[in-house]
């Protein structure tokens, strides 16, 4: 590890003031070019606990990088985890401010509620769907507090994976008799279709993404409760968001969920 434990501090309270400021940092990578993940996954550590520090409440976790092509562009050898907080929910056909933000990106997701504790290492998608208490449609808005999104490895886990807002479906479904690889969404910005994708983009399949979120807590000592929310990862593209743009995501199985911005 590159990291010493002043250091770790000092990083968590920069991301921590970058998002409550909604003003960029300058890569920290570029500081730090020897930090490995495990560093990384120390200041994220160290951000969350400042955050709970001033009462906001853990509601689950959430995978990001699920993709190849994801992976190699952050420079990272695998996907990567980070936790929901209560203070990002915002509700179905809500509106977010904009002024929070930095430079968000839109993501369509499919979200797990567990009904059983999930602990890994050794879980499969076979295992980690029998902990699964329903499916939701979800919108995840992601924001990097670096400067133009030049995010590396250290940037993206450090800063909590980019995590800001998630907006949830009205209603969740059994995972009884559905495939979550092959759910499909239709992604319409202000009205007009903008991206078709399935679960089939998250790791193969959304339950791969869980099942790998649960072995990869264990390596940190953590893991999911009964309860928790889960987004597994994003199914289409990262899109820009605009001043007073609609977006709505219309899944098979899961129905609509809908957010706008001003």
């Amino acid at each position: 590890m590159a990291l010493d434990q002043a250091t770790v501090a000092e990083l968590a309270q920069l991301y921590f003031q970058a998002e409550h400021n909604a003003t960029p940092l300058e890569p920290v990578s570029r500081r730090y070019p020897d930090a490995d993940e495990e560093d990384a996954y120390r200041v994220q550590a160290a951000l969350i606990e400042l955050k709970i520090a001033l009462g906001r409440g853990i509601v689950g976790r959430k995978g990001g990088a699920t993709n190849p092509g994801a992976q190699a562009a952050f420079g990272l050898s695998q996907a990567v985890y980070a936790t929901l907080f209560d203070h990002g929910a915002v509700v179905n056909g809500g509106v977010i401010e904009l002024s929070e933000l930095i430079h968000p990106r839109l993501e369509c997701e499919v979200a797990f509620r567990l009904g059983a504790d999930l602990r890994g290492p050794g879980q499969t998608p076979e295992s980690a769907a029998a902990a699964v208490a329903e499916l939701l449609a979800a919108f995840e808005v992601v924001d990097a507090r670096t400067v133009g999104w030049q995010a590396k490895m250290l940037d993206m886990i450090a800063d909590n994976v980019f995590q800001a807002r998630y907006v949830l479906g009205d209603q969740g479904v059994s995972l009884a008799g559905i495939d979550p690889a092959t759910i499909t969404v239709t992604l319409l910005h202000n009205g007009e279709s903008a991206a078709q994708a399935s679960g089939a983009n998250v790791l193969g399949s959304p339950l791969n993404a869980l099942a790998w979120l649960a072995n990869r807590m264990a390596d940190h000592g953590a893991y999911l409760r009964a309860g928790d929310l889960v987004l597994a990862g994003s199914l289409t593209p990262l899109t820009p968001i605009a001043p007073g743009d609609r977006f709505e995501a219309v899944f098979d199985h899961l129905g609509s969920v809908r957010v706008s911005f001003v």
